[in-house]
């Protein structure tokens, strides 16, 4: 008994101590973007998401250069916007005191969402590592006539954050196929392979027998749901193709890729199962048809003076074979391969829709409007994905992949990478926009980072793609910003860039180390979640627990024991005991409030023995005065029991 006592008398005087501070400094409105400067953002880091209107707006898209053919240029280096560089102002304390308030406050009121997900959708931003998502972000708000640095992505928003690592079985730095075997399958394994535990032996067909794990996508068409995958990148690449192959090789992404010595030993190619033994999956979409048809058949986009033919040895059209299947099936199904096509398909008319938009990998964002045949973006991509998938009464799980960020870094192409981010984020600002936070969990990550740096001491909004303005190397020659550990911008002797426009796309930053392409890094990588169980996805985390943080929310796969159950009325982040306190006689008894220590009587607002508990304390606005005798009779109430 006097444990209990003594355990409430201590949660009690903290809340004395908020009282006292509460009754001296009152807490400020929380609105003050009257007061922010027109190049400092007018929206909050907001971490609830009471609402999904407010990460719907997508950044206006400027005029996307002319591709040039050389990595540099001989104009001088000049801001990435046509307005003028903006300058940061100081601004007195009492403003970043405010906005500290305000944003502590919204943050005490954040609500933890325990239903259950009836859809998931994730978003791999492929080499989307944190120094990525900060340029980019610093290239948006510089794109949209600010400083940048104060800018905010629109999964930066969501209300829960974690780190998840990114080792291999067998490597410190990884690859994109065992870190999507991780997420999806829920499985650490080796670099290289795919939907394989770590029995199997890369590129040896023989020790694929027991090796095979299943993905999310399976086990959430075992639940009568409906799946889809989008990417950016060829649909038979390491992410997408960890989501429905088994193969002990990456590479073999058509039948000739599987050397004559393995194709006899029952090995399947990564195509050949999309459409064997994946054909379940409503929606498909990417780049990719080389490995889909012939080198009999020429590919639909290009013409007969620049005729590119299939890279299947069989004499078959695996196109034409998915067709069938729908066709036999009784589907309502569509195949595209250009924009047209796309803009064209009705979702309520197609249940199945396979789309291939180019030969290999889809462009660059930036080089998209010149693609012959037109090309979806990710986001138009998305948004179809989600009006076809979202008929299905049970729910969906989406996969959607911006693959070309990983490409630009490899490349050391900085700009276009940041790019492919911007571009990233309003696929997934749109499905934010389609979709209900109560029943739709969203994550948000990078399978892998790259040697990809940000340094210098840069002014304020000093150009992100630009040199530093402050200061030189030792050897007298200015530096960019941006700078990759190794790669194939190293030369012997560093290129002077002093009339250099390094923030034209096709130009190289440089490196420490000469390689001929860029290496994937091998640090945490963020993952941002909202909606159903969101917060599951918190502090720093084994990447194979991804997958099973969103099977148990979605309620597929192994983990279903909590899903015919009610829905809690509170939802701590972790069990706590309930203390007793004594109601006068006659008395209703009133909500309650979970604090570390346990429930604390009353909620915001309403009196405690002739005083109201500081709402700022609680969660509340901090508009009303607290009653520390209202306190401090609480405490004499119970010492007397």
């Amino acid at each position: 008994m006097f444990g209990t006592r003594k355990t409430v008398i201590l949660c009690l005087l903290e809340f004395l101590i908020v009282a006292v501070h509460c009754q001296t400094s009152p807490a400020q409105p929380a609105e003050v973007t009257n007061n922010i400067p027109t190049q400092l953002p007018t929206e909050q880091r907001t971490p609830t998401t009471t609402t999904t209107t407010s990460t719907t707006t997508t950044p206006t898209t400027t005029t996307k250069p002319t591709p040039t053919t050389t990595t540099s240029t001989t104009s001088t280096t000049t801001p990435t916007t046509t307005t003028p560089q903006p300058t940061a102002e100081p601004h007195p304390k009492d403003y970043w005191m405010r906005r500290g308030q305000d944003e502590l406050l919204q943050a005490l009121q954040a609500k933890i969402n325990t239903n259950v997900a009836k859809n998931v959708i994730l978003f791999i931003g492929d080499g989307m590592g944190v120094t990525t998502t900060t340029a980019a972000r610093i290239l948006k708000g510089q794109k949209e006539g600010r400083t940048g640095e104060e800018s905010i992505l629109s999964f930066e928003r969501f209300p829960h954050l974690g780190l998840s690592n990114v080792y291999s079985i067998d490597r410190q730095v990884p690859d994109s196929a065992d870190t999507a075997t991780s997420f999806l399958c829920g499985v650490k394994s080796k670099t290289g392979t795919l939907g394989m535990d770590a029995s199997v032996r890369r590129g040896d067909c023989s020790s694929e027998a027991g090796a095979a794990v299943d993905s999310i996508i399976q086990w959430s068409e075992r639940a009568d749901k409906s799946t889809g995958i989008v990417t950016t990148a060829r649909i038979t690449h390491a992410t997408p193709a960890a989501g429905y192959a088994h193969s002990a090789e990456r590479n073999w992404e058509f039948d000739g890729a599987i050397p004559s010595n393995q194709r006899f030993s029952g090995c399947k190619d990564i195509a050949r199962q999309l459409i064997n033994h994946a054909s379940d999956i409503e929606v498909i979409m990417g780049g990719g048809r080389r490995n889909f048809i012939s080198t009999s058949e020429s590919d639909p986009e290009y013409s007969s003076s620049r005729r590119r033919v299939g890279r299947r040895t069989e004499n078959t059209s695996l196109i034409e074979v998915w067709q069938e299947i729908k066709k036999l099936e009784g589907k309502r199904y569509k195949y595209v391969w250009n924009k047209t096509e796309f803009d064209m398909i009705n979702p309520q008319e197609v249940d199945y829709l396979f789309g291939l938009f180019a030969w290999s990998h889809m462009k660059y964002e930036v080089d998209r409007q010149y693609d012959i045949a037109g090309e979806p973006s990710l986001e138009e991509m998305t948004q179809k994905a989600i009006e076809i998938l979202r008929k299905n009464q049970n729910g969906y799980f989406l996969l959607a992949e911006g693959g070309r960020i990983d490409h630009a870094h490899h490349s050391s192409k900085a700009g276009i990478a940041l790019e492919e981010t911007l571009a990233f984020e309003r696929a997934v600002a749109k499905a934010v926009e389609m979709t209900n936070e109560e029943d739709t969990l969203i994550v948000v990550m990078a399978d892998h980072s790259h040697v990809f740096t940000i340094g210098g001491y840069a002014s304020r909004g000093n150009p992100i793609l630009g040199v530093t303005d402050i200061g030189r190397a030792r050897d007298r020659k200015p530096f960019t910003t941006l700078a990759y550990g190794n790669g194939p911008g190293w030369r012997s002797v560093r290129e002077n860039l002093e009339n250099v426009n390094t923030a034209d796309h096709d130009y190289r930053f440089q490196s420490a180390v000469p390689l001929r392409s860029e290496t994937h890094s091998g640090e945490d990588v963020a993952v941002y979640a909202r909606g159903p169980m969101s917060h599951l996805f918190n502090g720093v985390m084994e990447q194979y627990y991804i997958a099973h943080a969103m099977a148990y929310a979605s309620c597929v796969g192994q983990n279903k024991d909590h899903c015919n159950l009610p829905p809690p009325t509170e939802s701590p982040t972790r069990p706590r005991q309930p203390i007793n306190v004594p109601q006068t006689p006659g008395q209703q008894p009133k909500p309650s409030i979970q604090t570390e220590e346990g429930v604390v009587s009353e909620v915001p607002g309403q009196t405690v023995e002739g005083g109201v508990l500081c709402q700022a304390a609680i969660g509340g606005t901090g508009t009303k005065e607290c009653s520390v005798f209202g306190i401090f009779i609480a405490i004499v109430t119970l010492l007397t029991l």
